[in-house]
C-alpha cells in the first residue's frame, strides 16, 4: 500500500511539471574585479531570447525543456558560449561565468556545460580580486562537498580551526580576536560574551557564502584581528526547494548507558526551554529572617517552597538525533523578482562523560621539588542534555535596480547538566566532598536584518539595519556538598562513613538563578562611486549600540541539629518533608538569613556601549596591474556600567571607557599575470572587553566550580597588522597561495589566576605582544575526480613579562610577572623575558582528501584538524600556566544520491575517528603535566538522510 502511494504521489508531480519551462541561473562576474557584471547579456544562441543581468550580476533566463548553447556578452569583454546546457522541466540549471576585459578582437570562447558545473567561479573570483587577503567557501563547495551544516565545511578554510564544531577561530588566535557576522551585521550568539556565532545553526542550503576577511579595510568593522567571518545568507535560492533532512548520531562512550547521570526537569525541556517547573519560588526583594528571630516561624514555609530534588540521579541515555526542514523558490515576474528562504532546524543531543577531571595544581614551596603537588581535584560523570532549534525567514525583492530583504532568525536552546562527583581538597583543609550538582541554562537570541541596495547611474548605496535580542536564565542552579567522613573502630580499622554539611570545608546547599537580558541595535551604510576606468570611492558609517542586565539570585541552606537527625550521603535526604526545620523540633533544613536588597546587588549589573564609525577609502589602479586600497576609518567607543565595585560603593552609569580610535589601512595588490597575485598591507585593529569581563562581576560555574571574576579597569587592546602574501591560481579550483603576517599587540587581554585562589580566574591587560607566522594553501585537483588540499600555519608569539605588573610587595614596589616567576623558579629554571601570548596557537594544520563520481552523486571525503598546544590561562606564583593541549580531529564523510533526479541522499558521517581526548594541563618546569581539566568525546557516528522536492 505505501508504495503504491508513493507512486501516485510521483505520478502526480510528473503530471503537473510536464510541460513547464526550466531555468538557467547563475552569475556574470568581471574578470578584471570580480563583482557581478551589471548590464552583461544572457541569451539563446540564434534567437533573441535573452536577459540582462542585474546590479549583483545575477540573471535568470526561462527556457522549455531541452539542449541549449548559451551566449554570455558584454561590452568590450571577450564572450563566451556554453554549449550543452541541458533544462529540465521545472528545473534550475546554475551556470557562473566569468568574463574578462579585452583590448583587441579576439575569437569567442566556447566551452561546453560539463567543463564548468563544479568551477566554483564566484569564490575564487572574489578571492582573486578582493582588495585584502581573503579566504572562502561558497554554496557550490557546499552542494559538491556534502556538509550539512558550517561547521563541518568551514575546516577546509586556510588558517580557520573549529572548536567542538561551532565556533570559527583565525590564524590560531582564540575568540577574542575573531568576529563573526552575519550579513555583515554584527549579531549575539547563544554565548553573547564571544565575539564568534554559532555557526552550526546554519543548514548549507541556506547559506550563500563565507568570507573570511583576514587583513581588515576601513569599510569592515574594526574590532578584529585574526579574522572577519562573514556568513551571507542567500535572498534568491537558485530553484524552488523544499527540503527535509533527519538524522540520527551515535556515540558508543556515550549513548544507551545505563550510567547516565541527570535529573527529571520540565515537560518541555524537550522543546529548550522551562515550563515554570524551575522559576523562583520567592519575591526576589524577599528578606530572609533568621530562624532565631521573632519572624522565623516563616522560614519553613520558605523553605518548603523550593524544588526538593537535588541528587543527580542514574538512568539511561538515549542517541542525538534532529531534523531539518528547509523550503525556498525564486519568483521571476517582468518587473520584480521575488525570493524567499524558511527554516526549521531542530537537534537534541545528549554527552555523557563517564570520568571527567577538574584539577588545581600547585609547585612546591621547596624550590628543588619540581612535580606538582594537588591542591584540589574533582573526579566524576557529567551528564549533558541540550536541545537547540532555530528558525529562520527570509524574504527578498527587487527591480530594477533596488533589492530589499529582510531576514528574521530565532534561536532556541536549552541545555541541562547533572553531576555526582567527589571533590577533594588535599592543601588547606584536607577533606573530602561528594557533590551533586544540578544546572539549567535556557537561551534564546531573536534577530531581525534589514537590507536596502540601491544602483544609481554614478553611484551604489546600501544600507543595513538590525536588532537582536539575547535573554539567557539558569532557573535554580541546585549545587550541593556534603563532607563525607571516615569513621573507624577501637582497633583503628575503618568502619564506614559519616557525613556533615560543614561549611568549613566547603559543604552546604545552594540554589541560585541568573538572569541576562542584552539588546543590540545596529546601522551601517555604505555609499560606493566608480571613477575612472577601474577606480572606486568608497565612504559610509556605522552605529552600534547594546545594553545589558545581568542578575544574581543565591539562597544558601543550612541545617540545624539537636541529635534527632542523622545525615546521609543521598542530597534529597535534606528536603524530605520530615527534615524541614520547624519551631517545634528547631532542627532540620532551614534556608539562611539574607538582606535581599544588599545580596542580590553583589553579582548583578546594568552595562551598555556604543560605537559610531565613520571611514573613507579608495581603489586605485596605478596601471594595469598594479592597485592601492587606503582609507581610515575612526571609530568612537564609549561603555557604562552600574553595579558595585570591589570596596562596596555603587556605581551608577559610570563610564568606563571612552575611547577615539583612528584606523589607517593601505592593501597594495600587483598582478604578476592573470593568474598570480602579490599583496602587501598594513592596518591598525583593535579589541574591545565584553561587558562580563569589564565588571566586577563574581561568576561561579558549579561544573568546573571555578569563579570568573571580571576586571572594571580592563581596557582595550590596539593592533597593528602586517601581511604580505603570495597566491597563484593555476586551474579550476586549484590555486597555491603563500602568506606571512607580523602583529604587534598593546594591551593584550588575557585570562590569569589569582595567586591565593587557583580555582578563581580573572582578565588582565599584558604589556607589549607580537606574533609572527605563514600560512600555506594547496589546493589541487587529481586524477580520476580525486582533489587534496592542505593548508597549515606556523605561528610564533611572544609577549615581554618584564612590562606586566601582577602586584606589590610589603614595601609597595611593583612587582612583574618577570620577578614573581623567578620567585616561584625550580633549581635549574631559567626565566625568559619572554612568554607565550594567551590563545595564540603554534601551528593550525588543515587538509582533506576528496573523491567524487562524474555525475557527483556518490563523494567521499576524509578531513584532519590540528591545533597546537596553545597557553590558555597566565599561572601566578604557586600556580603553573595551563594549556590546552592539541586535539587530533580526522573525520570521514560520505554520501549518495539516488532517486528520481537525484532527490534522495543518504550520509553518513564518522568524527573523532582517533578518539581524540579534550584536555587542559597544568605545565612547569621538570614537572609531569597534571590535568586542569579533561573531557573524552569519543567517536560518533551519524547518519542522515535528506530528500528534496
Amino acid at each position: 500500500m505505501k508504495h503504491g502511494i508513493l507512486i501516485i504521489c510521483m505520478a502526480l508531480v510528473s503530471i503537473v511539471t510536464l510541460g513547464q519551462k526550466g531555468f538557467v541561473r547563475g552569475t556574470v562576474h568581471d574578470g578584471d574585479t570580480g563583482e557581478g557584471l551589471i548590464g552583461a547579456t544572457v541569451y539563446q544562441e540564434g534567437t533573441t531570447n535573452g536577459v540582462v543581468c542585474d546590479f549583483d550580476g545575477n540573471y535568470s533566463l526561462s527556457l522549455d525543456p531541452g539542449n541549449y548553447s548559451i551566449v554570455f556578452q558584454f561590452v568590450s569583454y571577450q564572450s563566451q558560449t556554453v554549449k550543452d546546457v541541458n533544462v529540465e522541466s521545472a528545473k534550475t540549471t546554475s551556470l557562473n561565468i566569468t568574463l574578462s576585459s579585452i583590448t583587441e578582437e579576439l575569437a569567442e570562447i566556447v566551452v561546453t556545460a560539463q567543463q564548468i558545473k563544479d568551477n566554483e567561479v564566484a569564490m575564487l573570483s572574489l578571492q582573486k580580486k578582493a582588495p585584502n587577503v581573503v579566504n572562502g567557501i561558497s554554496s557550490q563547495a557546499f552542494r559538491k562537498i556534502g556538509d550539512g551544516d558550517l561547521g563541518a565545511a568551514m575546516k577546509r578554510v586556510t588558517g580557520v580551526s573549529v572548536e567542538g564544531g561551532k565556533y570559527i577561530y583565525v590564524r590560531g588566535l582564540g575568540d577574542r580576536y575573531t568576529k563573526t557576522t552575519l550579513n555583515q551585521m554584527v549579531i549575539p550568539g547563544l554565548d553573547p560574551d564571544r565575539n564568534t556565532v554559532q555557526i552550526d545553526i546554519f543548514p548549507t542550503p541556506t547559506i550563500e557564502n563565507v568570507i573570511v576577511y583576514k587583513t581588515f579595510t576601513p569599510d569592515l568593522i574594526g574590532d578584529f584581528t585574526g579574522g572577519l567571518v562573514d556568513v551571507e545568507t542567500k535572498n534568491f535560492p537558485d530553484e524552488k526547494i523544499t527540503q527535509i533532512l533527519v538524522g540520527v548520531e551515535y556515540n558508543p562512550d556515550m549513548h544507551f548507558r545505563n550510567d547516565f547521570v541527570g535529573y527529571s526537569g520540565s515537560s518541555t525541556d524537550i522543546l529548550g526551554f522551562d515550563n515554570g517547573l524551575r522559576e523562583l519560588p520567592l519575591d526576589k526583594d524577599r528578606s530572609i529572617p533568621d530562624i532565631a528571630s521573632s519572624q522565623g516561624l516563616i522560614v519553613e514555609d520558605f523553605t518548603r517552597a523550593f524544588e526538593p530534588t537535588l541528587a543527580a540521579k542514574t538512568k539511561s541515555s538515549f542517541m542525538n538525533y534532529g531534523f531539518n526542514i528547509l523550503h525556498g523558490n525564486q519568483i521571476n515576474r517582468s518587473k520584480v523578482t521575488w525570493g524567499y528562504n524558511m527554516v526549521l532546524n531542530y537537534k537534541n543531543e545528549t554527552e555523557y562523560y563517564a570520568n571527567t577531571q577538574f584539577g588545581e595544581y600547585a609547585k612546591n614551596t621547596n624550590p628543588a621539588v619540581n612535580e606538582l603537588g594537588g591542591f584540589q581535584l574533582r573526579q566524576g560523570p557529567i551528564g549533558n542534555n541540550g536541545v537547540l532549534w532555530s528558525a529562520l525567514l527570509a524574504g527578498a525583492l527587487k527591480y530594477d535596480k533596488h533589492d530589499f530583504s529582510l531576514m528574521i532568525l530565532h534561536n532556541q536552546n536549552g541545555l541541562s547538566q547533572s553531576t555526582n562527583r567527589v571533590s577533594q581538597d588535599l592543601e588547606d583543609n584536607p577533606s573530602t566532598l561528594l557533590d551533586d550538582i544540578l544546572t539549567y541554562t535556557q537561551r534564546q537570541i531573536s534577530t531581525g536584518i534589514l537590507t536596502g541596495r540601491h544602483h544609481f547611474s554614478k553611484f551604489n548605496l546600501e544600507w543595513r539595519g538590525s536588532f537582536s535580542n539575547s535573554i539567557i536564565e539558569e532557573p535554580d542552579f541546585r549545587v550541593t556538598r556534603i563532607q563525607q567522613i571516615p569513621e573507624f573502630d577501637t582497633e583503628g580499622n575503618q568502619s564506614g562513613y559519616s557525613y556533615s554539611l560543614n561549611t568549613g570545608v566547603g559543604g552546604g546547599i545552594n540554589h541560585f538563578w541568573r538572569n541576562l537580558d542584552e539588546q543590540n541595535e545596529s546601522f551601517k551604510v555604505d555609499l560606493s562611486y566608480p571613477y575612472g576606468e577601474r577606480n572606486k570611492l568608497k565612504i559610509g558609517g556605522l552605529t552600534l549600540f547594546k545594553q545589558r542586565d545581568f542578575e544574581v539570585i543565591d539562597y544558601g541552606f543550612r541545617v540545624k541539629e539537636q541529635g534527632n537527625i542523622v545525615i546521609t550521603e543521598d542530597p534529597d535526604f535534606f528536603f524530605y518533608p520530615e527534615n524541614i526545620w520547624t519551631v517545634t523540633t528547631n532542627e532540620g533544613t532551614h534556608l539562611l538569613a539574607r538582606n535581599s536588597e544588599i545580596e542580590n546587588a553583589v553579582n548583578s549589573f546594568e552595562a551598555s556601549s556604543e560605537t559610531h564609525g565613520v571611514y573613507a577609502m579608495a581603489e586605485q589602479y596605478m596601471g594595469k596591474k598594479f592597485r592601492a586600497i587606503f582609507g581610515l576609518r575612526t571609530e568612537i567607543a564609549k561603555m557604562y556600567y552600574t553595579g558595585q565595585n570591589q570596596t562596596g560603593d555603587i556605581l551608577e552609569n559610570e563610564l568606563t571607557l571612552d575611547e577615539l580610535d583612528f584606523l589607517p589601512s593601505v592593501n597594495l595588490v600587483y598582478d604578476l599575470n592573470d593568474k598570480t597575485n602579490l599583496r602587501a598591507s598594513y592596518n591598525k585593529t583593535l579589541a574591545r572587553p565584553s561587558f562580563k569581563e569589564k565588571s566586577n562581576a563574581q561568576i561561579y560555574d558549579p561544573i568546573s566550580d571555578r569563579t570568573t571574576i571580571g576586571n572594571l579597569e580592563l581596557e582595550q587592546t590596539n593592533i597593528d597588522n602586517y601581511d604580505l602574501r603570495w597566491e597563484y591560481y593555476f586551474g579550476n579550483n586549484e590555486l597555491f597561495s603563500l602568506s606571512g603576517f607580523y602583529k604587534a599587540f598593546t594591551g593584550h587581554i588575557e585570562r590569569t589566576s589569582f595567586q591565593t585562589a587557583p580555582d578563581q580566574l580573572t582578565y588582565t591587560n599584558a604589556g607589549s605582544s607580537t606574533i609572527y607566522g605563514i600560512e600555506v594553501e594547496v589546493r589541487k585537483n587529481l586524477v580520476s575526480n580525486f582533489s587534496v588540499g592542505t593548508n597549515f600555519s606556523i605561528v610564533k608569539s611572544a609577549i615581554d613579562m618584564n612590562d606586566i605588573i601582577v602586584n606589590t610587595d610589603a614595601q609597595g614596589n611593583t612587582v612583574t610577572e618577570k620577578q614573581n616567576r623567578e620567585l616561584w623558579a625550580r633549581d635549574g629554571e631559567k626565566i625568559d623575558d619572554d612568554r607565550n601570548m594567551v590563545g595564540q596557537a603554534p601551528y593550525l594544520v588543515n587538509a582533506y582528501l576528496n573523491w567524487n563520481n562524474k555525475k557527483n552523486t556518490l563523494n567521499t571525503n576524509l578531513s584532519y584538524n590540528v591545533q597546537g598546544e596553545t597557553l590558555s590561562i597566565v599561572g601566578s606564583g604557586r600556580w603553573p600556566d595551563i594549556y590546552t593541549v592539541p586535539f587530533h580531529s580526522l573525520n570521514f564523510n560520505i554520501y549518495k544520491d539516488f532517486g528520481p533526479n537525484q532527490s534522495s541522499r543518504i550520509n553518513l558521517r564518522v568524527t573523532n575517528i582517533l578518539d581524540s581526548v579534550r584536555k587542559d594541563v597544568y605545565k612547569s618546569f621538570g614537572a609531569e603535566n597534571r590535568t586542569f581539566s579533561e573531557f573524552q568525546p569519543g567517536r560518533s557516528f551519524t547518519l542522515f538522510y535528506r530528500y528534496t522536492f
